[in-house]
């Protein structure tokens, strides 16, 4: 999972970039536990309110799955945080020893408060997206917010996390701390699953999602995909056959397009 990590932190470093037609705003969010979120906020140059993005990133980085600064040259908001705890990077406050896909919905659901306010961002065109562990943050919140999204764009959601004991640890009970990729766990970050049944939760969303899943996934079985696509009412599933976890490699055009259009034509 590292060299995941590594591989993924060099490509999407390289595709960072700002254009004359948009804008900057860096915004600081408390959680609920009290903890400062770091965001950055990209808007377009259009004075209408914008339609946005929120990203929510995976474990262990803070880099977006595809370059979604790009959506402002089509009047498209943009906002990238950094979960509590949820990467060595994190500008936000927190420990990776206290995080789990429930703390990160906390963090996400004060962003989205704090965003519903914005002048620049039209509260009715709000979209939740978010790549690997931050896709299952995106539904927790998606559902318990449906009122106040528009709809989803998942990037193949880690909801393997939900049998990290069986997967992960091949059937032991998770220890008090576990070293997992580049950070350590706790075991909240089990714990806080154990009573949520997540495809019981898709069942309630009724709004559009876009799901992408790579048919080759090392890290997030396609079954759970496909298990998805049977809990969602109203949802695309897009396998992109050979892809890895780093589904986009290769596909960033692609899924740029789709985003775009899934987002405008809504």
């Amino acid at each position: 999972m590292t060299k995941w990590i590594q591989k993924l932190r060099c490509r999407l470093d390289k595709s960072k970039f700002m254009t004359n037609n948009s804008s900057k705003q860096v915004i600081w969010t408390k959680n609920r536990r009290g903890q400062n979120i770091y965001g950055e906020l990209y808007l377009p140059s259009n004075p209408s309110p914008a339609p946005l993005v929120i990203y929510s990133h995976g474990y262990g980085y803070t880099m977006p799955f595809i370059d979604s600064h790009a959506l402002v040259e089509s009047g498209i908001a943009t906002f990238e945080f950094d979960f509590c705890g949820g990467s060595p990077e994190s500008r936000s406050d927190g420990s990776s020893i206290d995080m789990s896909v429930m703390t990160e919905a906390d963090d996400l659901d004060a962003v989205l408060n704090k965003l519903q306010s914005h002048p620049a961002i039209d509260r009715n065109k709000i979209y939740l997206s978010g790549g690997s562990q931050g896709g299952f943050v995106s539904i927790v919140i998606g559902v318990r917010r449906q009122k106040d999204i528009q709809g989803m764009i998942l990037y193949c959601p880690a909801l393997v996390i939900g049998d990290f004991e069986q997967y992960e640890l091949h059937g032991a009970r998770m220890p008090e701390r576990y070293r997992f990729g580049n950070m350590i766990v706790g075991k909240r970050y089990v714990d806080d699953l154990k009573n949520y049944d997540v495809y019981a939760e898709m069942k309630k969303f009724t709004k559009s999602v876009l799901y992408y899943q790579g048919s080759a996934d090392e890290m997030v079985p396609i079954t759970y995909a496909y298990h998805a696509e049977k809990s969602f009412p109203n949802v695309q599933l897009k396998v992109i056959p050979g892809a890895s976890h780093m589904l986009t490699f290769g596909h960033e055009t692609e899924l740029f397009e789709e985003m775009k259009q899934f987002i405008l034509n809504e």
